[in-house]
């Protein structure tokens, strides 16, 4: 699964039309006229995922915000963007991850093994 966390969400359209597998997107700060959401929570093999641009959140002054909303909605994992800085880290129960961006060379992954996220943040 692909998941595209905003800002170039029309690109999910073109992802979505050359990959045949499940791409999920929320729409960011520069996506005005896209039409996706800007939160989307589900839930895949057991793991709930609470994502977001993060602009909504102010998670370029922190994080707080954005966790307190992932943990009302009793998320396993949060994923946002927005600073294009490349973060990981557990907060109280909650997996925390911005994936930076794919034009600096960074990207997240997540593997879900027997109901547990497992969280990495790789380069290009």
């Amino acid at each position: 699964m692909i998941l595209h966390l905003g800002d170039g969400v029309f690109d999910l359209a073109r992802i979505r039309a050359d990959y045949p597998i499940p791409a999920v997107g929320v729409k960011g700060n520069c996506d005005f006229s896209a039409e996706e959401q800007a939160v989307r929570s589900f839930i895949i093999e057991g793991v709930n995922v609470y994502m977001t641009h993060g602009h909504i959140y102010d998670v370029k002054h922190g994080y707080a915000t954005a966790i307190d909303a992932a943990r009302k909605a009793s998320a396993d994992i949060l994923l946002f963007g927005h600073t294009h800085k490349a973060v990981y880290e557990l907060s109280g129960g909650i997996h925390v991850m911005n994936p930076g961006s794919i034009r600096d060379g960074c990207y997240g992954t997540i593997e879900i093994k027997d109901g547990k996220p497992m969280c990495r943040l790789k380069k290009v």
